[in-house]
């Protein structure tokens, strides 16, 4: 049996290299004979393959290749996608002979597709679309490798992830031609259930489920205590920033931020500024926005400057008395160590998955982070946390149960 695991990102964001790990896992599970591959933006010349599984590289990848110059990038786009389109419209033996005619790399990823007996989209949050030309790129060249498999009856799974917004009418079109024909479509939100229904998708074809992140648990591989340079007795509250926002409003934010670190710290508590996502893929590495922060302060926090692995990464979350997360699987990554969490919602998976755990008055939108609203819900937390981890008690364990349930899932989609 040949299983592709398509859409997978980089490693350097933490909370995707969960999900595609856990998802790998499940796969194994769920096939232990299966041989899988991976298509996803990590270059297969830099990293052939993840935890063991090959790397093919994909068409996204190819045609958004950032060392590229903007020209050649576009005149990849514009070539993949006339090929693409043409075989999907053609009969199967010429659309095959069309797909062969692809660059190398965006050809390893359609072939594989097209001769594999199964298709997982892994978790996440990338089947999107901004205004603008760019939001149907993307929904274009998410959606491709789907399309080229079902075009040669190869079933697609998307495993649990958040879909949407899509602003314009022939995004949402393309978005239920492409799942209406995948036998098993997994929300990890009802946000998200409610635009696949308004883009047309029948309520039957979409299944309620869990972010595959609340199934990731690495063993502890280090004492994050000692490394931080924090004694074992005192507090320490974990943030995690991005860069998200209009450059005032950036500003705002991570200000704010440095005005909570500040009060955290003289009241006693050690504050240390997480990356969850170190990666130079589109300019998206915490780091950056973390160094602004701390210059902000008054007291320096902790800043941690390594590229951490993933799984080791987990880890420091668990020494967190509570977190303030804007990344959403930091605050996954918490809530499964049992340590209380402020989200920051950038995207409507944060309100969905923590109002769906009973959490919801302890989110905050990004655009609305200022002192004087951030502080009251981190102060809250820090000095009654007994009824936040009850509920976490008491959902927890449900909510993780279910997110080990997509290998039978898996097993029923091929029987």
């Amino acid at each position: 049996m040949k299983i592709v695991v398509v859409n997978a990102y980089v490693r350097e964001n933490a909370g995707d290299a969960a999900l595609l790990s856990v998802c790998l896992r499940h796969v194994r599970e769920a096939f232990p004979e299966a041989r899988t591959a991976i298509a996803g933006m990590e270059s297969p010349a830099v990293h052939g393959d993840f935890e063991g599984v090959a790397n093919l590289g994909s068409i996204r990848r190819y045609v958004a290749d950032g060392g590229a110059a903007l020209v050649v990038r576009l005149v990849r786009r514009l070539m993949v996608a006339a090929l693409c389109t043409l075989a999907l419209l053609l009969p199967k033996p010429a659309a095959r002979g069309l797909l062969r005619l692809l660059p190398a790399e965006a050809r390893r990823e359609a072939l594989a597709v097209a001769q594999a007996d199964l298709v997982v989209s892994m978790g996440g949050g990338y089947l999107l679309a901004r205004p603008g030309l760019d939001g149907y790129q993307n929904v274009y060249f998410v959606l491709l490798p789907a399309l080229i498999a079902q075009k040669f009856g190869v079933p697609v799974v998307w495993a649990p992830q958040s879909f949407g917004p899509f602003p314009a009418a022939l995004q949402r079109r393309l978005v239920a031609h492409a799942l209406k024909r995948s036998p098993l479509v997994l929300a990890r939100e009802d946000v998200s259930v409610e635009l696949l229904a308004e883009c047309g998708l029948p309520a039957d074809r979409i299944r309620r489920a869990v972010d595959a992140g609340f199934a990731f648990a690495p063993p502890v591989t280090s004492d994050w205590r000692s490394r931080l340079g924090v004694d074992p007795g005192q507090s320490l509250v974990g943030i995690t920033a991005r860069r998200w926002l209009p450059p005032a409003a950036q500003e705002r934010y991570e200000r704010a931020l440095a005005r909570t670190v500040d009060r955290l710290q003289a009241d006693g508590a050690r504050v240390v500024l997480i990356p969850q996502v170190s990666t130079d893929y589109l300019g998206d590495d915490d780091r950056v926005v973390e160094r602004r922060i701390a210059q902000y302060c008054a007291e320096a926090p902790i800043l941690v400057e390594d590229r951490v692995d993933y799984r080791d990464l987990k880890g420091v979350y668990g020494e967190c008395s509570m977190l303030i997360g804007t990344r959403f699987h930091s605050v996954i990554f918490s809530l499964t160590s049992g340590v209380p969490c402020v989200a920051i919602e950038y995207e409507h998976k944060t309100r969905g998955i923590m109002a769906d755990l009973g959490l919801g008055q302890w989110v905050l939108p990004i655009e609305d982070v200022t002192f004087e609203r951030l502080w009251p819900l981190a102060a809250g937390l820090r000095d009654d946390p007994a009824a936040y981890r009850s509920a976490l008690r008491d959902r927890l364990p449900e909510y993780v149960a279910d997110a080990e349930g997509f290998p039978e899932l898996l097993r029923r989609v091929v029987r």
